[in-house]
């Protein structure tokens, strides 16, 4: 019988989709390695907000192969923590430091996409 890898839902059983992970403070990208679909994170920096401060971040999401029949639908979760948990049972789940109120500006002058790549 299988079970569940963690107390947060990561299963074997259910596949729930691709994953991107960033902090922004990590968000500088190396010119060189990005290209127009895929951004490449330099991650020789920590570049911290500051209050009230506005920043565009590009998130890679892992590659997956799926294809979607019209009529299903896409969800995209934006979480401060791991919805997954941990990948290895006996193993805590990291808590980061970073503390305060997330906020998430879409729509008008900043706005937000998600790129996805289509195959006819």
């Amino acid at each position: 019988m299988a079970h569940d890898l963690t107390d947060h839902g990561a299963t074997i059983l259910r596949y729930k989709g691709s994953d991107g992970r960033l902090r922004v403070s990590a968000r500088h990208l190396d010119a060189d390695l990005s290209t127009e679909d895929v951004p490449a994170h330099s991650f020789d920096r920590v570049e911290k907000l500051k209050a009230g401060e506005i920043v565009e971040i590009d998130i890679d999401l892992l590659p997956l192969g799926l294809a979607f029949h019209p009529g299903e639908q896409l969800r995209f979760i934006i979480s401060s923590r791991n919805l997954l948990g941990t990948l290895m049972p006996g193993i805590r789940e990291y808590v980061g430091a970073n503390a305060g109120t997330h906020v998430i500006h879409t729509g008008g002058e900043h706005a937000s996409y998600l790129r996805l790549p289509l195959q006819r």
